[in-house]
């Protein structure tokens, strides 16, 4: 057996950061912005607006969207790195404010880059084990609320959007397969510093920087090795433990991290350029919702189509990775 997608919903914050205002703000041009970042524009929350908020709002509108009864879900998952609170847990409080059953199971996954796709799994695994037949998995990060005012790096590639998918199981398909990986040797090569127990927040970061909950560093270059490295490999060896060939797919879904690292990890495994969907041009890299944005984002074009089979695959915070390959 295996799970259905039955429905992708996405929120979009009313704040977008295009390139032109980068461009005032930094003393450089447009062009060079998007020649460094393949991107056009950005989502930006308010400054009210945090992770939760997002996802109530991308919940509410699946429920729009389909129709179905809140009653019907069972489990809720919440993947983000921005949470309301160190502890409750933020789905506890997005439980009550969508109006869920008090009968169903919470909990945050606390997960980035891969994010969406350790989601799966899991949920596949609720699913197959029986505790859960209905779930909404909510995506939503807020990377622009660490990032410095004069980190044109950063600024220039993050954005905040939330996403919402209702996960069902699926008794007519064989089962679904995932790999995941881990390396904490690179942990700290993307993290957000003074933001936990270990390092808490430094009060100059509000005066200096208005960064109230820690601020964002990276390390662009290890990343990047990182992935570059490790994405063909990993999509090579999921390829092999469903006895499939790179051509046996329809789609390739990475996460959005960069265009160029897509690039390259495309040319590494010698795929075409139509079978790789690519957007980050269009909404840059919201972190654990690029996967979920970008099979919407596909569908809504024409593009992705029922039957279709699609590799997915996360990888980077943490250092971390994951694939599965999915019908769509």
């Amino acid at each position: 057996m295996s799970f259905n997608i039955d429905h992708i919903s996405i929120y979009l914050p009313e704040t977008t950061v295009n390139n032109d205002v980068l461009a005032l703000e930094f003393d450089i041009t447009q062009e060079q912005i998007f020649k460094n970042t393949h991107i056009n524009r950005r989502f930006i929350s308010n400054k009210n607006e945090l992770s939760s908020d997002m996802a109530i709002k991308a919940g509410n509108k699946l429920f729009e969207e389909t129709k179905i009864e809140k009653d019907k879900i069972d489990f809720l998952i919440f993947c983000s790195e921005g949470f309301d609170y160190i502890a409750p847990a933020s789905s506890c409080i997005i439980q009550y404010k969508l109006g869920l059953s008090t009968s169903i199971g919470c909990f945050d996954l606390p997960y980035g880059c891969s994010g969406y796709v350790y989601g799966l799994g899991i949920a596949y695994g609720l699913l197959k084990a029986g505790i859960a037949k209905t779930i909404l998995f909510l995506t939503a990060d807020i990377p622009s609320k660490g990032i410095a005012k004069n980190d044109l790096e950063l600024r220039s590639i993050f954005s905040d959007i939330a996403t919402a998918s209702l996960i069902t199981l699926n008794d007519f398909k064989p089962d679904t397969k995932f790999i995941y990986g881990t390396d904490g040797k690179g942990a700290l090569d993307l993290y957000v510093e003074g933001s936990g127990f270990r390092a808490p927040v430094n009060p100059d970061f509000k005066i200096d920087k208005d960064l109230v909950c820690g601020q964002m560093l990276m390390n662009g270059t290890n990343i990047f090795l990182f992935a570059v490295k490790k994405v063909p490999i990993l999509v090579n060896e999921i390829l092999e433990k469903n006895k499939l060939a790179k051509e046996d797919i329809d789609l390739y879904v990475f996460h959005q991290a960069s265009y160029f690292m897509i690039e390259v990890i495309r040319k590494k495994l010698k795929l075409p350029p139509e079978k790789v969907f690519i957007n980050i041009q269009d909404y840059g890299n919201s972190v654990s919702s690029t996967i979920p944005l970008a099979l919407y984002d596909a569908a809504k074009k024409g593009i992705l189509k029922k039957g279709m089979r699609i590799v997915l695959a996360g990888f980077g915070i943490g250092n971390s990775w994951g694939a599965t390959i999915i019908e769509y």
